[in-house]
């Protein structure tokens, strides 16, 4: 066994690892999709959690870390569920450099009693980095099989493990969970993960929270990543779940693929909203989204690079005045070139809005709109249009078109697609659409995306 890690690293994500995600994430699906199709609406239903961490860390960097869960039960008395894992670390300095870790993990649990479950699952890890030159790509891929134990509000779990098409000089793995609710106090709670690599390294996460508001906790995490020194972490977690409807509105996910495109083969994206304030008439929201295009490659199988880090930002008043929502906005946006020595662009804007329902992704009306428009600080003007006609059966599939135009006086993005909904809890829209881009001048690199076809999923999820 090698003693030590380290090494020259591989450049890309390995294709039987994409093609097992892709596999998995096509059952999930199904699985997900057939209970509506039947009419069912019963506690097989898929579920979702979503959380999102900010802070500092010790180092003095930025920190943000979001994740997204879904699972679907399947069995005899849905004793078996299927799970698919995505978050991202992202680490910058206040030049947005740093190292980001995309982590993807896929598997199956199975219940043996109320306190015991197994579990067998393959993780992904791809480590990059933001406005910085990096030829080598940090990439481990998993195999472990772990047994839970439950027992009131705590939780462990003990694992083993192997690395395959991996980073060089990582062989095996070990495993331990700990997890608490109320320790020592109320709303006082501990959470870890510790793995033991080639049984000479120790890498972890462990944090300490304590809630302050449903869905709203302050936050304290030793973070030891693979190859990198270990920090500290300071700052606050959203989150959903029995706990997180008051202040988390909602969240959306979605991966969308460009099969006859030749610089792009997809792209990712999520937003959530955050609502502290709301009363009969005025509310004040803050919405955070990111988004990534992956470049294509050599192939859709081949290295997945991400080619950069789109964030988005804004808070915005909002004031009802008849059938209409009218608000003050203010947005920031951030574009951050990953593996590349290339300067990050950022501009800010602020302006009025108007739409005709509080979030214009909700089918509640056949005809939904939100225009926006105001000043850029950097690129003159800000604009924005969103349009929808759509279907409204409460239960049971929807279909629907939307457009959306993004513009200021540099980067223009046009897009209209065909979607159907689920009509669920968690709803489900499939897509068919068109995109047009043109990225900042900052980025000249391939500045423009012509008229592109996209096919993709999207999961949306409210709270309130």
């Amino acid at each position: 066994m090698r003693s030590k890690t380290g090494g020259k690293r591989h450049n890309h994500c390995p294709p039987g690892v994409l093609r097992a995600v892709a596999a998995a994430f096509g059952i999930m699906v199904l699985l997900a999709v057939a209970p509506g199709a039947r009419g069912q609406t019963s506690s097989g239903s898929p579920s979702t959690q979503f959380e999102a961490s900010f802070g500092l860390d010790s180092r003095g960097r930025m920190f943000v870390k979001p994740e997204f869960r879904l699972a679907v039960p399947f069995g005899e008395a849905e004793r078996n569920r299927v799970f698919l894992n995505f978050s991202y670390l992202q680490k910058a300095d206040f030049d947005l450099k740093g190292p980001i870790d995309f982590w993807v993990q896929t598997g199956v649990v199975t219940r043996l009693s109320e306190a015991i479950s197994l579990e067998a699952s393959i993780n992904h890890l791809c480590r990059h980095q933001t406005a910085i030159f990096n030829s080598h790509v940090l990439n481990l891929n998993e195999a472990i099989g772990r047994v839970w134990i439950r027992r009131g509000d705590l939780e462990t779990g003990v694992g083993l493990g192997a690395y395959f098409n991996s980073s060089p000089f990582y062989d095996v793995l070990l495993v331990f969970n700990l997890t608490k609710t109320n320790l020592f106090i109320p709303r006082l709670s501990f959470s870890s993960e510790f793995k033991w690599v080639n049984l000479n390294q120790l890498v972890h996460e462990a944090d300490l929270a304590y809630a302050l508001l449903p869905g709203v906790e302050a936050l304290i995490a030793s973070v030891k990543p693979h190859d990198l020194p270990q920090t500290i972490q300071f700052g606050f977690r959203f989150r959903s779940g029995s706990e997180g409807e008051k202040l988390l509105d909602g969240f959306q996910a979605s991966a969308g693929v460009f099969p006859f495109y030749e610089n792009y083969k997809l792209r990712v994206e999520g937003r959530f909203r955050l609502i502290p304030y709301e009363s009969s008439s005025d509310r004040l929201f803050l919405d955070l989204a990111f988004e990534s295009p992956v470049l294509t490659g050599t192939g859709f199988w081949s290295a997945f690079f991400p080619d950069r880090m789109i964030y988005r930002g804004s808070v915005e008043w909002e004031h009802a005045v008849g059938r209409f929502f009218l608000s003050w906005y203010g947005r920031a946006a951030a574009d951050l070139p990953v593996d590349k020595a290339l300067p990050a662009a950022a501009s800010v804007s602020s302006g009025a809005a108007v739409r005709n329902q509080p979030d214009f992704y909700l089918l509640k009306l056949p005809i939904r709109f939100e225009i926006r428009a105001g000043f850029d600080l950097k690129y003159d003007y800000d604009l924005g249009v969103k349009l929808g006609l759509n279907t409204i059966h409460p239960t049971g599939w929807n279909l629907g078109l939307e457009g959306r135009l993004e513009a200021n006086g540099n980067r223009r993005l046009v897009e209209g697609r065909f979607f159907m909904d689920t009509g669920r809890d968690l709803s489900f829209r499939p897509f068919l659409g068109i995109r047009r881009v043109t990225w900042p001048a900052d980025n000249p690199a391939d500045r423009r995306i012509d008229r592109i076809f996209e096919a993709g999923v999207q999961f949306l999820k409210w709270f309130r």
